[in-house]
């Protein structure tokens, strides 16, 4: 339709071959609807409904829930290589010169290795069950690093469909053991480790369709001297990233060790809802790893932090509404008080650092990272065996304060980026 003809309009609204304009608008308002965004929001929410359903059990049953996602979450990080990280963000065509068999095979170490390091951390937060915290592990490890391919083909709203999926399914299953009064924390585990396996399969089925399509892959191409260069950038990348996770994490195996399932269990529920308000900043990291010129546009880390400020007020308000529910919960809100600056700091920090990877390379946010830790976990030793989990909160917030001010230090001495070189 062009000029506004009514006679083309007309047209238009007859042919069955021309979208009418209403259509279109229709079109457009479910494209918005299902936008990559909207629905990590979704995923994010429906993880954090399936939080808030789970202080039905009780304290105690909920630290050892929490204490088998630490340890599996923290396992996946510090065994999985950071290859989620590492995929996304290597340049065009970077697969095709690997090789497929060089791609599994460097993901089948990362599985073992999860694996492991879920066992260990699991004895050392003293509560938990080593099946359910190794095998979340694993499939979290699968999952996290084959999306990271799909991301790399900008599968955004594919991948985040899944994870939303994945939430709504958890909710389900946690309200159908509510409903059935099986208030155990290790059943629930074994709902969350059933979860992270169905999600594990089908972004797998996903790829081998995607294989599958492609056909037969051309013989790689990358020479002895290349694939010496992966092993140094990841050990590079994988560096920060552990001492990022550590800093992350490492808080709530030493409040399970020293403080025991049920301070853990209210920890953990004022840190899921804190994240709620990082949920923009991974987005827009991913975004500026899987783009080839991501590190070249303005900074965006002053409109995730103005969007996460809110979000992270309404969570610490739901935790004390939640407190006045749950009696046993009653002190999550303070925990979340002590905790916003670190989330609005760690949204800060997940944009700049995203940014610096693409400006200065690995070396540059693995300096940033160790520095963090190198804060965070002497302050974690020193302080949670004695102050418990307001030491805890208090430490994260210093910490994800450092990584940001860091992040933001290292960035400003960056150089701008050669176009061709990103």
């Amino acid at each position: 339709m062009t000029g506004g003809s009514l006679v083309d309009a007309a047209r238009s609204s007859s042919d069955p071959g021309t979208t009418p304009p209403s259509g279109r608008r229709t079109a457009g308002l479910l494209r918005r609807l299902v936008a990559p965004e909207r629905l990590y929001l979704g995923a994010l929410g429906l993880t954090g409904l399936a939080a808030v359903l789970s202080v039905g059990l009780p304290a105690a049953e909920r630290g050892e829930l929490s204490a088998n996602m630490v340890s599996a979450t923290l396992g996946a990080a510090v065994g999985g290589l950071s290859l989620d990280t590492f995929l996304i963000s290597r340049p065009a065509g970077w697969v095709v010169s690997r090789g497929r068999a060089y791609v599994v095979a460097v993901i089948g170490v990362s599985v073992v290795l999860s694996g492991l390091a879920a066992a260990l951390l699991t004895v050392a937060a003293g509560v938990g069950s080593h099946l359910v915290g190794v095998g979340s592990a694993v499939g979290l490890t699968v999952f996290n690093t084959v999306s990271s391919v799909a991301l790399r083909q900008r599968s955004f709203r594919l991948v985040y469909a899944m994870r939303a999926a994945s939430g709504a399914i958890l909710v389900g299953g946690y309200a159908a053991l509510y409903v059935a009064g099986q208030l155990d924390g290790g059943r629930w585990s074994l709902v969350w480790l059933a979860v992270q396996w169905l999600g594990a399969a089908a972004v797998c089925g996903l790829m081998l369709w995607r294989v599958r399509r492609a056909g037969a892959a051309p013989a790689p191409t990358a020479t002895g001297s290349d694939y010496r260069a992966d092993l140094l950038a990841v050990g590079n990348l994988h560096l920060g990233i552990f001492a990022q996770m550590m800093t992350l994490r490492f808080n709530q195996i030493l409040v399970a060790r020293f403080a025991g399932a049920g301070p853990l269990g209210v920890y953990a529920l004022a840190v899921a809802a804190l994240e709620f308000a990082q949920a923009g900043a991974v987005v827009r990291a991913q975004r500026i790893l899987a783009d080839r010129d991501g590190g070249t546009g303005p900074d965006p880390t002053r409109a995730v932090v103005r969007a996460a400020l809110p979000i992270a007020v309404a969570a610490v308000v739901g935790l004390a509404v939640l407190g006045l529910l749950a009696p046993e919960y009653r002190h999550a809100w303070i925990l979340g008080l002590v905790l916003l600056p670190g989330s609005l700091a760690t949204a800060a920090g997940k944009s700049w650092s995203a940014l610096l990877l693409k400006r200065r390379g690995e070396r540059a946010t693995t300096v940033v990272a160790v520095v963090t830790s190198a804060v965070a976990i002497p302050a974690y030793l020193g302080i949670i065996p004695w102050a418990g989990v307001v030491g805890a909160a208090v430490a994260s917030s210093l910490a994800y304060a450092v990584h940001a001010f860091a992040s933001r230090a290292s960035l400003r001495r960056a150089q701008p980026p050669n176009p061709g070189t990103v």
